[in-house]
């Protein structure tokens, strides 16, 4: 058996060679009776390659027209042109996201498919239809947005609808871009709602627990809704809404049809995404959130002595630094203190549900009972002010704190300081003042009823200067002032806005940005930049064909 298998093998191994000499020599005696098709190989040129990517902004034209060398020319065959947006990968197979064109030349608006800034992976494809051969060119295209950084404004159009503004710095000019909810295409709810508030502020969780992008806050305060849209392009989802964000908030808190509208909401972090907080006031109540502990995430109101405690009514604002707040009850007219620094998350996490008690203060009574508080806001991140009437002489007093560490007995302690008192002026009536803005450096308190603007030195507190031919045109009133201390890049600025009620809703306002001159207080309209660039190039920082603009922020994403 073993014999024949091997006699086998050996006679089909002859018909394999034998096969093989016949095959080549049939090769050998090929005298071209075949058609050979000579490819039209293309080259293309005159695009950058990965390690030189284009800059582009987002609205702006992006144009290409490579050179293109085909070896049998172009015109003798039938070729398809694509411009694809690529997954970025560094390896292949790559993988088209979308066309952005199937032009020979690329002709676009910068939008769509690329929405947002960033580094992207773009790759010209030509393909040869009649051989199905492709031919591709990989480049990177790295998108700017003019209208990310920028002062950010909510503006009233008619009395019960909305838009955003922004006068964005981009390459250091500033540029105004009326309604930004429209450019974008936001699907933010605007209509059927008053505007309320804008506020801006690096966030770890924003603009939801689980979405990413920009981990920064932009939240819209409306009579109708609270709600986030994302830092990069506005966008809006239901998701955003402050309702869901509200995961542990004690139930007998919460609206019975579960839509939390928010009156207020301070912060004052500056670009900080790991730590920080926020106090939100509604329904009469504050409630804090660190969003460096996430076990504490609004859940009940801190402005009381104790959990077991009924809150006490606190007034709607908050002088505010990275250790905590100081708020005023309402209910028995006094200050109280909620203490939130480091040491106090981290040893004693029941002081985060209640307020402590201000007993001392070396120039006022913290819990004077005649007081009522017309206003309290931050003067710089560490420091603030309070406006308040005393009942008991019929004078308003100017009071001036902060929230600092200090040492006591050896130990570090977080506690409210008094820093100075004042009075008003015999005779001034500060009731119908809506607005108040006291300068980050300079002695020099402004205060605007909606048709006139004052001025006070508040080292001398002898006169209340009216201003109001210096900085409100005739016929306008006055919709928001505040000091430039808090998120903006020139915190020593007076930020003035006002509109013309007989204009054109949603252009019939205008924001200002006023140095304050040392020595008289006089407002003098600031300059961008503060020195001409090379090419001349420096504004009035002053912008007309606003909406009313309700609330103003800077706009900064890191």
């Amino acid at each position: 058996m073993a014999n024949t298998a091997i006699l086998q093998k050996k006679k089909k191994t002859g018909w394999m060679i034998l096969l093989l000499l016949i095959a080549f020599t049939s090769c050998l005696e090929d005298t071209g009776n075949y058609d050979y098709l000579e490819i039209n190989e293309v080259s293309i040129s005159g695009i950058n390659d990965e390690d030189t990517p284009y800059y582009t902004t987002l609205g702006d034209s992006l144009k290409i027209a490579p050179t293109l060398a085909f070896s049998l020319g172009e015109e003798s065959e039938v070729f398809k042109y694509e411009w694809h947006l690529m997954k970025i990968t560094t390896t292949p197979p790559r993988q088209s996201i979308g066309v952005l064109s199937d032009q020979r030349n690329l002709a676009i608006t910068v939008g769509g498919l690329i929405n947002a800034e960033g580094t992207y992976q773009l790759m010209y494809c030509i393909t040869n239809l009649n051989t199905s051969v492709r031919y591709d060119h990989l480049f990177t295209l790295v998108v700017q947005d003019r209208m990310q950084v920028g002062y950010i404004m909510l503006c009233e159009k008619e009395s019960d609808s909305f838009d955003i503004d922004l006068i964005s710095l981009f390459r250091d000019t500033l540029t105004h871009y009326h309604n930004a909810l429209d450019i974008y295409d936001s699907e933010l709810p605007r209509t059927g709602r008053k505007p309320i508030d804008l506020v801006c502020y690096g966030d770890n969780i924003s603009p939801s627990v689980t979405a990413g992008g920009k981990k920064y806050a932009i939240w819209v305060l409306t009579d109708k809704s609270t709600d986030r849209v994302r830092a990069e392009n506005l966008e809006y989802q239901p998701g955003f809404n402050l309702s869901n964000r509200l995961t542990v908030l004690d139930n007998k808190y919460r609206p019975a049809d579960g839509n939390l509208v928010a009156d207020r909401i301070f912060s004052i972090a500056l670009h900080s995404t790991t730590s920080g907080k926020d106090y939100l006031f509604t329904g009469g109540n504050y409630f804090f959130y660190n969003w460096a502990v996430m076990g504490w995430f609004y859940s009940f109101p801190v402005n009381t002595m104790s959990v077991s405690e009924a809150p006490y009514k606190v007034a709607p604002y908050v002088f505010m630094t990275s250790n905590g707040a100081v708020f005023f009850d309402e209910t028995h007219n006094r200050f109280e203190a909620h203490i939130a620094g480091t040491n106090e998350i981290a040893s004693n996490s029941a002081t985060l549900l209640r307020t402590t008690r201000l007993t001392s203060g070396a120039y006022f009574d913290w819990q004077d009972p005649d007081y009522r508080l017309l206003y309290m806001d931050n003067r710089t991140t560490t420091t603030g002010f309070a406006v308040v009437r005393n009942d008991r002489t019929g004078r308003y007093e100017f009071l001036q704190m902060s929230l600092a560490t200090a040492v006591v007995e050896g130990a570090i302690v977080i506690a409210a300081n008094q820093i100075g008192k004042a009075e008003f002026p015999a005779g001034a009536n500060l009731d119908n003042i809506k607005f108040f803005a006291y300068h980050n450096t300079l002695p020099y308190l402004f205060l605007a009823s909606e048709d006139r603007v004052y001025r006070i030195n508040t080292s001398a507190m002898t006169t209340l200067d009216d201003i109001t031919a210096q900085v409100l045109p005739a016929g306008y009133k006055v919709s928001k002032i505040k000091n430039s201390a808090i998120r903006f890049p020139r915190t020593n600025q007076i930020v003035i806005a006002s509109y013309n009620p007989g204009g054109p809703a949603g252009e019939n306002g205008q924001l200002a940005l006023y140095e304050v001159e040392d020595g008289t207080g006089n407002l003098k309209l600031a300059k961008h930049p503060v020195a001409p660039t090379d090419d001349g190039y420096q504004i009035d920082m002053k912008w007309t064909g606003l909406g009313k603009v309700i609330s103003v922020d800077y706009k900064n994403p890191q």
